[in-house]
């Protein structure tokens, strides 16, 4: 995949989608997907926060993360919803060549969460491909189009960023609040 033309096939995706973001209740939430690459420095919290979620009894937690090469995604020992990616999973136009990108196309997830690093192409592709009620994500100038709510964070820190989304998007959305 071509890094000159994938800013053009996010745009093209955006705008085929016609998507209108509605809002998700915290305590209605029944599917997730998590985004991450596995280059982070603070990859381990967004793993944990990903095993935090699965035992809150969330139906459906999918965790796709991004590695940086096919040797280091087969050393990785993924569980039953993880979804590894590479940047050979996709095609020379942004097509998903592997059978984890192509199960992203067939579901509809009540929440995405972006804890992607900032314009890693991969993970931006991907985030304007899966379909969501609510996307949301750390706030950078590079995802706006991509995400409904953001986070500004001064901190680099990654449990700062999923303490505030977890607490705005599960705790203070919820269908009795006054």
């Amino acid at each position: 995949m071509l890094n000159l033309i994938t800013p053009y096939i996010i745009k093209r995706l955006l705008a085929k989608q016609d998507r209108k973001p509605s809002l998700v209740h915290g305590d209605i939430i029944k599917s997730i997907a998590i985004v991450s690459n596995r280059s982070s420095d603070q990859f381990s919290v967004a793993e944990g926060y990903v095993k935090q979620l699965r035992q809150k009894g969330i139906k459906t937690v999918d965790f796709y993360l991004l590695f940086p090469n096919q040797k280091i995604q087969d050393l990785y020992d993924s569980k039953l919803k993880d979804f590894p990616f590479n940047p050979k999973s996709f095609g020379f136009f942004g097509n998903f060549k592997t059978p984890e990108l192509q199960h992203s196309k067939e579901l509809e997830y009540d929440l995405l969460i972006d804890l992607s690093d900032p314009d890693v192409l991969e993970c931006e592709l991907l985030v304007a491909s899966i379909n969501a009620k609510w996307k949301a994500g750390k706030g950078y100038k590079s995802k706006y189009q991509l995400l409904d709510f953001m986070i500004e964070t001064k901190d680099k820190d990654m449990r700062s960023l999923i303490h505030h989304l977890d607490s705005y998007l599960m705790n203070f959305n919820k269908l009795n609040a006054a």
